[in-house]
């Protein structure tokens, strides 16, 4: 018996992972700011909710055993705008879990919270972290809560360093850091479903051939094996821009604004 709760189970990649995870859970409960156009899959209902309002996350909780947390703003903005949403948002999620008594958290991060490592770089799940946008300062905030979090208060919580996750890579970048549908459907099941994790990176990607992630320790705690590859679409990329000086590519700049996916 599992049930899931959804923080931004209706964005753009929520849906495709309800998608494919539809039916598979005894009772899945999305908490969105208002209730989706769409069907709704089987099992689930809608809660009706912000992530600035505590009282009404900590009522959602009420009986889950994990939370999917895929809300907030998923682009680079105003550092006040990424505050409310990614930041406090992400404590209350954390603290409404404590509260409610749910088992973990699983926690969209992002590669730009390592986006200023060199390109040449293979990195780990011990890579220190280098954010390279607003953005990815706020997932930094949110792996650095969820530590605190399990340490202090047992929630566990895998945190998925999510790749560009896309129906194919488009650019030479994109050929490292590409999440599959398929893949990122069975990384997010595997990260609810496995056994005891404590509060374990995990990174977000397919099995591309030059992918600049090692992330052997982080798959094998949950049970993940990729199965796509970005280097089978190598054709169809864009190769108009230079190859990228760092893992977090365009996003480095100093004038960068958006478009994070």
């Amino acid at each position: 018996m599992t049930t899931v709760l959804y923080t931004g189970g209706t964005g753009r990649m929520g849906r495709v992972i309800r998608e494919g995870l539809a039916g598979r859970y005894d009772r899945v409960v999305l908490f969105a700011r208002s209730a989706p156009e769409e069907s709704l899959f089987p099992g689930e209902e809608v809660v009706v909710g912000d992530l600035a309002d505590l009282p009404a996350l900590v009522a959602a909780a009420a009986g889950v055993d994990v939370i999917v947390h895929l809300g907030g703003v998923a682009d680079e903005a105003p550092f006040d705008e990424i505050r409310a949403s990614n930041i406090d948002g992400t404590h209350h999620v954390y603290e409404a879990a404590r509260r409610a008594g749910v088992r973990r958290v699983v926690n969209a991060s992002s590669n730009h919270v390592i986006g200023f490592h060199a390109a040449d770089e293979v990195l780990d799940e011990q890579a220190p972290l280098r954010p390279d946008t607003y953005y990815g300062v706020s997932k930094a905030f949110g792996e650095a809560l969820a530590s605190l979090y399990h340490d202090k208060w047992g929630v566990e919580s895998v945190l998925l360093r999510i790749g560009s996750f896309r129906p194919a890579p488009e650019d030479l970048r994109q050929l490292a850091i590409w999440l599959s549908w398929p893949d990122g459907i069975e990384l997010t099941r595997c990260a609810i479903e496995n056994g005891s994790v404590g509060c374990q990176v995990v990174y977000g990607c397919s099995a591309n051939t030059g992918r600049w992630w090692n992330g052997d320790a982080g798959w094998a705690a949950i049970g993940y094996v990729p199965k796509d590859d970005a280097a089978d679409h190598a054709d169809g990329v864009d190769r108009t821009a230079a190859a990228p000086k760092y893992h977090g590519g365009a996003f480095t700049a100093p004038d960068y604004e958006g478009g994070i996916w």
